[in-house]
């Protein structure tokens, strides 16, 4: 079944004339189209935000009724080498994501957890990152995990990097499960493969305080992303 997903607006709101602004597009992803019934891996939407700084994944599900469940995230800097075809640390059997840069494994069995890496081009492997990088957290109340990773944007935009390509999955306990939901692609029935595809994020330019008051007298609303 083709997998149809929309991302709706990308929304600009002026926090203060210090802090600068955040900008956060939203993705949808339709309820009920996984092989299985568990709704704590049917993902409904995702949003992604940053501050010019900090990069931020905020992934929901139909319902995060169980103490259990693994969720992904798969980054692409274009320009940047990155892994092989069906390459990820925790041996999920996800193929259509060559080229990650970054891959981040969270889960909740045991109050939850995570773990990052980046890929060495170099030594064509994938290296374990420091916990520091990256937060997560687990919103039961909103069935809603959250990924984010502390000075990605203001690192790669000053490399020149102005988007990245990003998949998220949702997916079982066990090296070889393929990913049961994604938002970009085909999730498959344990024992079967699965397959993703890059959905495109813009990074956002933060503009001076003087610009950004004169932004919130106009009222201007960012442009939509395409």
């Amino acid at each position: 079944m083709e997998r149809r997903m929309k991302k709706l607006i990308g929304m600009f709101a002026v926090t203060s004339l210090i802090s600068g602004a955040v900008f956060a597009d939203m993705y949808y992803d339709p309820e009920g189209d996984i092989a299985t019934g568990n709704a704590n891996l049917d993902i409904t939407q995702v949003e992604v935000t940053d501050d010019g700084v900090d990069l931020s994944v905020s992934l929901t599900v139909a319902s995060l009724d169980g103490d259990w469940g693994n969720y992904l995230l798969f980054i692409n800097l274009p320009g940047y080498n990155g892994s092989g075809d069906n390459d990820n640390p925790w041996g999920r059997n996800i193929s259509g994501l060559e080229g990650a840069n970054y891959f981040i494994g969270s889960w909740l069995t045991g109050g939850g957890g995570d773990e990052s890496y980046s890929y060495s081009p170099h030594n064509t492997t994938w290296s374990y990152l420091n916990d520091s990088y990256v937060d997560f957290s687990i919103d039961w109340s909103t069935s809603t995990v959250t990924w984010t990773y502390h000075g990605f944007v203001d690192y790669y935009t000053n490399d020149g990097v102005t988007d990245i390509g990003f998949e998220v999955a949702t997916t079982g306990g066990n090296w070889g499960d393929p990913g049961i939901d994604l938002l970009g692609g085909e999730g498959g029935n344990w024992g079967e493969g699965s397959t993703g595809a890059w959905t495109n994020y813009e990074f956002s330019t933060v503009p001076a305080p003087s610009a950004l008051a004169l932004l919130a007298v106009a009222g201007l609303a960012r442009r939509r992303r395409h």
